[in-house]
């Protein structure tokens, strides 16, 4: 089976049988609960336990979480990302199930869950890694942080509505000063994030890529730098107004003039569990976004 990239290093098969497995609901989302009682349901008759949750800090799911094989969401992308960010570094892989809008991260519609419950359980499916990336902040005021993402880091304005003045610098070599609502700096995966919403570009997900892009900057047009994902990415707040960082839309940490954000490639990674060809990316795009088609 051919990978989106010549190397392959981004999907690997399997025959890893799943024992054990999590399924995170969301919280304000009923019908996840009820098909999470299904989803349970179907695997014991497969030999196959379950623990149900809507918590991945306290409860059951984080007090069994490295216990598990892979971990089911019911949910949108932002359940597929809190998920990821909690398992990203382990051997706990996870499937997406959408009951959101686009879904670019999920495998699978609640009507495909039970066939493919039963591929899971037989370790019929592939594993798809990706890369994920590594904000570290360093404030004026000695506060030092380092937040892995896997879709992207901003640094945006906070409050006011009022531009900010950020510097970008590539490797030590500087980049650009925007005046700007913010700057994204995204994954391969984040390319149909906020990224994307900008007008980004997209990336395939085996590349280890990142890109720069600025929020609504004013006076120029948008531009998105992609670089290497071995790049050191420094953003320097330099305006007093208030602003934040943001990793993921789940992680937000104040800044004032002078902090900086540095963003590297995080040594951890997070594998998702596939069932169709890596091909099905294209497919997915087609689906979720239907560019440049004509209604018959």
């Amino acid at each position: 089976m051919a990978d989106l990239c010549d190397d392959g290093a981004a999907v690997a098969p399997t025959v890893r049988r799943v024992r054990r497995v999590g399924i995170l609901t969301h919280p304000r989302l009923p019908e996840s609960i009820e098909i999470a009682g299904d989803v349970a349901a179907r695997l014991a008759a497969l030999g196959v336990s379950a623990e149900t949750g809507s918590r991945l800090d306290s409860g059951p799911l984080a007090d069994q979480l490295l216990t598990f094989d892979c971990l089911i969401t019911l949910g949108g992308d932002g359940t597929i990302v809190r998920a990821a960010r909690a398992v990203a570094g382990t051997p706990v892989l996870v499937l997406g199930v959408n009951l959101g809008q686009l879904g670019f991260l999920a495998e699978l519609q609640p009507s495909e869950l039970g066939a493919r419950l039963e591929a899971l359980a037989r370790g019929e499916y592939r594993i798809d890694r990706r890369a994920l990336l590594r904000a570290i902040l360093d404030s004026q005021e000695g506060e030092r942080g380092a937040y892995d993402g896997l879709n992207d880091a901003v640094v945006a304005r906070g409050g006011k509505v009022r531009v900010i003045a950020v510097t970008v610098a590539v490797d030590g070599q500087l980049f650009a000063t925007y005046r700007a609502d913010g700057v994204i700096v995204a994954t391969a995966t984040g390319s149909t994030a906020y990224s994307l919403s900008v007008g980004g570009p997209i990336l395939a997900p085996c590349l280890d890529d990142l890109i720069i892009i600025p929020v609504a900057p004013h006076l120029v047009p948008t531009r998105a730098l992609v670089v290497p994902g071995s790049s050191t990415i420094r953003l320097q707040l330099c305006t007093g107004y208030q602003a934040v960082l943001s990793v993921d839309g789940q992680v937000d940490r104040d800044l004032s003039g002078g902090d900086v954000v540095t963003v590297v490639r995080s040594p951890r990674q997070v594998g998702f569990i596939r069932f169709g060809p890596p091909e099905d990316f294209y497919g997915t795009l087609f689906r979720r976004l239907r560019w440049a088609t004509r209604q018959q």
